[in-house]
């Protein structure tokens, strides 16, 4: 995969003690009756510690409003995406071993550098993941939302061949893949906050169903994560 997550590389990547581990740390949140129908995996955000979902409560406002779900968190930390590494082991730690268990589901919520994991995830194995739900997700650079705006949207947006293994474009062809299939397109949520820093949501947003797209006033802050998480679940995205 060319030219893979070039933006997000740090030269203090490893000082930092971020080494990619397989298989990966994972966390388990099994739901109380067992055995659980379905999966959801957790992807957390750029610089997140390995109790973040812990943390920030996102098992336990699940289950205030009734979800049975298992929720397994893989510490899918910065040094997955720098190295590369972070789209087999997900396949071979977290969703082969979840296939075997016999989950009906198996979805993912991926918060900013998690959501564009999830894409990642979703376009390499198109058939392994029955949801997405993506919180403030990083969608590549600016130049191609421009490049999208211009073209009056995503599905007049037409991916060029000589972009096709640049990542921040292969996301966009696969969220309108997505989006133009009538199935696919009910398996995809959203959510943001209108002031956030991260760009592009607002054309993702306008090629999904608004009743799959949460709003809220707000920035880039796991606050407003963790809000966003908890009205996806108050209007039964999960």
């Amino acid at each position: 995969m060319k030219r893979y997550l070039v933006l997000l590389i740090s030269p203090f990547l490893f000082s930092c003690g971020l080494y990619p581990h397989a298989p990966m740390q994972i966390s388990e949140f099994p739901a109380d009756k067992q055995p659980a129908k379905h999966l959801i995996i957790l992807l957390s955000g750029r610089g997140a510690s390995d109790t973040y979902f812990q943390d920030n409560e996102w098992v336990k406002i699940a289950r205030e409003y009734g979800s049975d779900v298992d929720f397994i968190a893989p510490f899918a930390h910065f040094g997955y995406y720098m190295s590369q590494s972070l789209l087999p082991r997900l396949n071979e730690d977290v969703i082969i071993p979840a296939k075997k268990r016999g989950y009906q589901t198996i979805s993912i919520a991926g918060i900013s550098m998690g959501g564009l994991g999830s894409i990642l995830y979703s376009n390499k194995f198109p058939t392994d993941i029955d949801r997405i739900y993506l919180v403030s997700p990083f969608l590549g650079k600016d130049e191609v939302h421009e490049q999208i705006r211009k073209a009056g949207g995503l599905e007049q947006w037409q991916l060029n061949k000589e972009d096709k293994d640049d990542w921040n474009y292969f996301i966009w062809q696969r969220l309108k893949i997505i989006t133009q299939d009538s199935e696919l397109k009910k398996k995809i949520f959203l959510g943001y906050g209108e002031q956030d820093r991260l760009n592009g949501h607002e054309l993702l947003a306008k090629a999904l169903p608004q009743q799959q797209v949460i709003t809220l006033p707000g920035g880039h802050k796991d606050v407003i994560f963790a809000e966003i998480w908890k009205l996806m679940n108050k209007q039964g995205f999960l």
